[in-house]
């Protein structure tokens, strides 16, 4: 029983040592490229009312939230994804900021699915949103910048667009009910083509679904072709739907421009039933499953209440990203300085030599021990490159030791030189 709760619930992990480090490293870069492109950041919380999820995450979602009453009764959820925070927080205090509102956050999330390899049951999501702004700039600045992100982590990817406004439009101009359209939608996503079409069948009301399946088969170049062609079908969405794929092609061709390759697959249709037009997903060659993407969810503030706004956001599975990285070298928390002092030495001297180390700059810990090889072992398997080394006699005579922990070498100083320029005496 007790080795049971040693370990965390299925599906959970703890993160340390190295894959703990890998894990900051991701969140503190994602972080600071969201600031440098001009996001801002929200932060929303872990646990929201079950409402706020089931009116639009889709089916899949809604089957594998973590669902729970609270003492008052009140049916609640861990947060499966933030988009819908994200929107419920804007509504609720945003509205009034300048348009565009771009915002950024790193989240944990939870889902009740069954675990497998780059499947957790918690997992981490670096997202992206864009509220306001109905020009394809809002698409391509949140891809941009998780671009711009992956690119600096030194992970290769490539784009999978597509855009559900044309599969929406279709299947309202068969009469096919909304919820009954998320179902057909989530059946693609699970690559379920053919019970995906009986469905729609049979809940259109002008018979056959076949040009759903045609729409499935067509490639880019003729997609336009096949919007005109399907004209009268789409009736007063057809300018709509004409003007989602033009920013289908406009997206598509931003982000070759920029170097990057971009596939466009007709059945890509993810798994949240908020996306109303441009959906995209990242790849990469080292795993075999997506690690993120996003899309439009123009008019999702309408489900909670609010007026119609123009949005669109992507997240990246933070563990996905990590997966990637195995193997590759990436910044950890080694080097910076230990402070080791003798047991004679009062601590509190210790901290001030810490404390302006770390308004230098530098990364700096304090050791206090009777004696100095045991303190000076940690800090060398800890990966730290440089230690500050004060006896009873350096304390006595305002010096101390410094020892260069990767080549053995080492010098004695006066205290207050060091301080006055620790860059020359550590770096």
């Amino acid at each position: 029983m007790v080795s049971d709760i040693l370990n965390p619930p299925r599906g959970m992990r703890d993160l340390t040592g190295a894959e703990a480090w890998v894990h900051e490293y991701l969140v503190s870069t994602f972080k600071k490229t969201a600031v440098s492109t001009g996001f801002e950041p929200i932060v929303t919380p872990t646990v929201e009312y079950f409402k706020l999820f089931e009116a639009k995450s889709g089916e899949e979602v809604k089957n594998s939230m973590y669902v729970f009453q609270d003492k008052a009764g009140r049916l609640l959820a861990l947060r499966p994804e933030v988009t819908a925070s994200v929107v419920r927080a804007y509504l609720k205090g945003l509205r009034s900021e300048p348009k565009p509102l771009r915002l950024y956050y790193v989240a944990q999330c939870f889902r009740y699915e069954e675990p497998q390899h780059a499947r957790y049951r918690e997992f981490w999501q670096a997202g992206l949103e864009v509220m306001g702004d109905p020009d394809v700039n809002a698409d391509l600045s949140a891809a941009f910048t998780a671009s711009f992100f992956l690119d600096e982590i030194g992970v290769g990817h490539e784009y999978v667009v597509g855009s559900v406004a044309v599969h929406r439009g279709l299947m309202k101009g068969l009469g096919i009910p909304e919820e009954a359209q998320d179902h057909v939608l989530h059946l693609i996503d699970k690559g379920l083509v053919d019970r995906a079409l009986e469905e729609a069948s049979k809940h259109s009301s002008k018979g056959d679904a076949g040009l759903l399946k045609d729409l499935l088969n067509t490639p880019l170049e003729k997609l336009e072709g096949f919007i005109n062609d399907s004209k009268e079908l789409l009736g007063g969405d057809y300018e709509r739907v004409l003007k989602e794929h033009e920013r289908l092609l406009e997206f598509t061709e931003a982000l070759r421009s920029l170097g990057y390759r971009v596939e466009y697959s007709p059945s890509l249709v993810r798994g949240l039933a908020y996306y109303t037009g441009l959906i995209f997903e990242y790849k990469t060659k080292t795993l075999g499953v997506s690690i993120g993407g996003g899309g439009r969810y123009d008019g999702l503030t309408m489900v909670y209440g609010g007026v119609f706004e123009h949005s669109t956001g992507l997240a990246l599975g933070l563990d996905r990203v990590a997966l990637v990285l195995q193997g590759v070298e990436t910044p950890v928390g080694g080097g910076g300085v230990a402070v080791i002092l003798s047991s004679k030495v009062p601590v509190s001297h210790g901290y001030r030599v810490a404390g302006a180390l770390v308004k230098a700059g530098f990364k700096a810990t304090v050791y206090r021990s009777p004696g100095f090889s045991k303190p000076l072992g940690h800090a060398a398997r800890k990966g730290y490159s440089r230690a500050v080394i004060i006896g009873e006699r350096e304390f006595n005579e305002g010096s101390a030791t410094v020892k260069n922990l990767e080549t053995g070498a080492q010098s004695t100083i006066k205290l207050q030189e060091l301080l006055e320029n620790p860059a020359r005496h550590l770096s």
